[in-house]
């Protein structure tokens, strides 16, 4: 028999780190400060959200630090992906205020290319959720032999204090009903437009 070659077309990669000494009672406080000076409901869904405000919450001196982090986050994003990098930017950064049983519909970021999201606090429970591109167009199921992240329509990821996870803008996500108060700094990355 032949040699049969194949291509893994399309992936989606998601990456993520933890800095949880970034998170200090100052940085907390004026997150909820400016949620409530700020806030409004924009989603079809239980959460409190700036996205709408184009306040660029990483551009304010409170969060330089959280900001570093994400930087260097999404240099290493670009390295594996073999992106360039230097022209890249932060299209916009907001705060999320979930309360208990708020949660986010599953959605995708339009107009960027990179997404992000950064726990300011959180209970650390499996609460994110990236579904898979296939998931609705997808008449027929394969039986697998083995459920991989790769065949899988769902995965769940911890929203730990400290943690920033980047992946790409068009991957579809959601949040589960919030435990705890959980409050996020969620952010878009372009390439600068001439």
């Amino acid at each position: 028999m032949n040699t049969i070659n194949y291509d893994r077309l399309f992936p989606s990669l998601v990456t993520y780190c933890d800095k949880p000494e970034l998170i200090n009672d100052n940085v907390v406080i004026k997150a909820k400060e400016i949620l409530r000076e700020n806030q409004e409901k924009p989603f079809y869904s239980q959460c409190i959200s700036t996205v709408n405000k184009e306040l660029h919450i990483l551009d304010l001196p409170e969060f330089k630090n959280i900001r570093v982090f994400i930087v260097d986050l999404i240099q290493a994003y670009c390295d594996l992906q073999k992106f360039k990098s230097l022209e890249m930017m932060f299209q916009s950064s907001w705060l999320n205020l979930y309360n208990v049983h708020g949660y986010q519909d599953l959605h995708t970021h339009h107009d960027s290319m990179l997404s992000g999201v950064f726990y300011l606090k959180s209970s650390g429970e499996k609460d994110l959720i990236f579904q898979a591109p296939w998931h609705f167009f997808q008449a027929c199921f394969p039986e697998y032999t083995e459920s991989t992240l790769e065949n899988c329509h769902n995965v769940e990821y911890e929203s730990v204090i400290g943690r920033c996870y980047i992946f790409p803008s068009h991957l579809m996500h959601r949040t589960l009903p919030a435990k705890s108060e959980r409050i996020s700094l969620s952010f878009n990355v372009q390439y600068a437009r001439p």
